[in-house]
C-alpha cells in the first residue's frame, strides 16, 4: 500500500500541484481509491493505477452531477471564499459584486467555485445567483464598468459596492448583478477603459494609496473594507489590465526578476518586493521610490506607505527577509 500511496501522491504533484488552483481530495481504502478531483488527467491516471493494482476506483470528476448551473455571479457586495463549506472556515479569498465564478460542486447551500484568478474555494449560495454559462457570458460582456466605493440608490434600497465591483452602465443608469437598476449617490462608477487610462497615468503605488489607503488588514481580503498584501498588488495591477495570481508566493514566480539592491537602485515604481519567513514567501510590497514601499501590513493595521530603509525594528526585520524583486507588464 505504501507504493500505491506514493503513486497517488505523484499523480497529485503532477496534475494538481497547487491545491489553491485545483481539487485533489483522494483517499485510499483497503481495496479501493475514492474521492474527487477537478483534473481529468488526474482522474484518468487514478483509474489506470486502480486497474493495475486491482482496486475499486470511485473518484468523481468536478464539476459533477451535483452541479445543475455551471456558473455563478456574485450579487452581494462581495462573497467570502472559504477553504471549507462552513461559516467558521478561514477566508482565503473574496469575489466581488458582479464577478462570475465557475461552479464545480454543490453541497446543500454551499458551492465549490473557481474564481476569476483561478482560486478554488467554497462560498455560500446566498451570495450569488446561478445559471448557465451563456447567461454569465452575457453579463460579463455588459458589465464593463467598475465601482470606486460607489453607493447605488435603487427603487428598493441603497447598495454600497467595493472598489473593483462590476456593474453594467447604460446612459447613466447602473445595472447591478441582480438585475436592479439605480443611480450613483456616492463614490464613482467608471468604465473600465477610463480606469485603465487613469492607471497608466498614475504610478501604481500612488493608485494603491488613492484607492486603499487606510484599509484595514484582512487575510483573504481584496477591498477597501479589508485587504491583504497580495490582494493589494493584484487589485492595482488589474487596473492596468495586468492579471496577477492571488497569493504572494504565486506572484513571486512570475514577472521579470530583478537584482536585489541594498539601496533600491534600479527599482521602478510598481515593482514588487517579496519577503519570506521560514523559507516561504509570505509578504509583498509595491516599491514607490525614494526608499519607500506601499503595502498592506498587519504591523501597520492595513494599507500604508513605509520607509523600507528606516530604523524602525519592523523595517529592519523586513529588509532582512527580502528575497526577490519582480517587474510586471514590461
Amino acid at each position: 500500500m505504501d507504493k500505491v500511496e506514493r503513486a497517488v501522491d505523484d499523480i497529485r504533484r503532477r496534475w494538481v500541484p497547487d491545491g489553491r488552483l485545483g481539487v485533489f481530495e483522494v483517499s485510499l481504502l483497503p481495496k479501493g481509491v475514492t474521492g474527487v478531483t477537478s483534473s481529468r488527467d488526474a482522474r484518468d491516471a487514478l483509474r489506470r493505477l486502480a486497474g493495475e493494482q486491482e482496486l475499486v476506483e470511485q473518484v468523481r470528476l468536478l464539476p459533477d452531477e451535483t452541479v445543475t448551473d455551471a456558473a455563478a455571479i456574485v450579487t452581494a457586495a462581495l462573497a467570502p471564499l472559504l477553504d471549507a463549506p462552513q461559516l467558521s472556515a478561514p477566508r482565503v479569498n473574496e469575489a466581488l459584486h458582479g464577478e462570475s465564478l465557475d461552479v464545480l460542486e454543490r453541497r446543500d447551500d454551499w458551492l465549490r467555485v473557481r474564481a476569476p484568478d483561478g482560486y478554488v474555494a467554497w462560498t455560500h449560495a446566498g451570495y450569488v445567483a446561478t445559471g448557465a454559462t451563456d447567461w454569465a457570458d452575457d453579463w460579463r460582456e455588459r458589465a464593463t464598468a467598475r465601482s470606486l466605493s460607489a453607493d447605488i440608490v435603487t427603487t428598493y434600497s441603497r447598495r454600497r459596492l467595493p472598489t473593483g465591483a462590476r456593474v453594467a452602465l447604460r446612459r447613466g443608469v447602473v445595472e447591478l448583478a441582480d438585475g436592479l437598476e439605480g443611480a450613483v449617490a456616492g463614490g464613482y462608477v467608471r468604465r473600465e477603459q477610463e480606469l485603465r487610462a487613469e492607471a497608466r497615468h498614475l504610478a501604481l503605488p500612488e493608485l494603491a494609496l488613492k484607492w486603499f489607503s487606510g484599509a484595514p488588514y484582512l487575510w483573504g481580503g481584496r477591498t477597501e473594507w479589508g485587504i491583504d498584501c497580495s490582494g493589494l498588488a493584484q487589485a492595482v495591477y488589474a487596473a492596468r489590465g495586468i492579471r496577477l495570481p492571488r497569493d504572494s508566493d504565486q506572484q513571486f514566480v512570475e514577472g521579470k526578476e530583478l537584482a536585489i539592491a541594498a539601496d533600491g537602485k534600479g527599482y521602478e515604481a510598481g515593482d514588487l518586493l517579496f519577503f519570506a519567513e521560514r523559507g516561504r514567501v509570505s509578504h509583498v510590497a509595491l516599491w514607490s521610490g525614494a526608499g519607500h514601499v506601499v503595502h498592506a501590513a498587519l504591523s501597520r493595521g492595513g494599507v500604508a506607505s513605509d520607509h523600507l530603509f528606516g530604523d524602525e525594528p519592523r523595517m529592519r526585520r523586513l529588509r532582512e527577509i527580502l528575497v526577490g524583486v519582480r517587474r510586471f507588464g514590461g
